[in-house]
């Protein structure tokens, strides 16, 4: 039985939405940005992707609301942010029946360690790798499953996500992948992507890790 689980998190284990918008909400009147429309961000992207696409070029205001939009989110209590319906239940259930789990996210690692925290979830995983891991420069989500496939030794397992990136990274490392509808992209996205197994609920997991 494969015993190895890759999940994301915002989008897939959290939801993180309502918080990360009121961040950036607070950044964007501070450093005005060219144009922006807060409803189609991809909440699940790096912070420098969503600032780069929001200014542009504008190397400047884009360090500046790098800085600003850290500041902030890390000093949060996540108060907003909460574990979605089943989960803990699930990796509970997980965790007892030996499943090596991890987290693979976009995600900075300052933010993804207190979250985890401070919603007990810090207990059901054996590592934790984010986009800055490497300070020189930022890991795609490929990299990431790469890097714990080979620190933890193994070729088979699943990836479970909520964006197309997710999907694509675990059918790069050939994972099984699982794609959750719950998140912050729309199901018809996932499709091309040809994911192993699609969920709407957090609770499906098991069925599928179990067969």
């Amino acid at each position: 039985m494969v015993k190895h689980i890759i999940f994301d998190l915002d989008g897939t284990l959290i939801d993180s939405k309502e918080e990360i918008l009121k961040t950036y909400q607070i950044v964007f009147n501070e450093i005005k940005p060219q144009v922006v429309n807060l409803a189609i961000i991809n909440y699940g992207a790096t912070l420098q992707d969503v600032l780069s696409n929001v200014y542009g070029e504008d190397f400047n205001k884009i360090e500046k609301a790098k800085i600003l939009f850290s500041t902030i989110y890390d000093r949060s209590d996540y108060h907003q942010t909460n574990p979605y319906p089943n989960v803990l239940r699930v990796l509970t259930y997980l965790k007892t029946e030996k499943y090596n789990m991890y987290i693979a996210t976009n995600k900075r690692l300052v933010p993804t360690l207190k979250i985890l925290n401070h919603k007990n979830l810090n207990i059901f995983f054996s590592d934790v790798i984010t986009s800055d891991i490497r300070n020189e420069r930022v890991l795609s989500k490929a990299e990431m499953i790469s890097e714990l496939k080979r620190k933890y030794a193994f070729s088979e397992g699943f990836m479970v996500g909520d964006t197309s990136s997710d999907i694509k990274a675990g059918n790069i490392e050939s994972l099984k992948t699982i794609a959750v509808t719950y998140g912050y992209e729309n199901r018809d996205i996932f499709a091309p992507c040809n994911p192993s197994y699609t969920i709407d609920s957090f609770d499906e997991i098991i069925k599928i890790v179990e067969t």
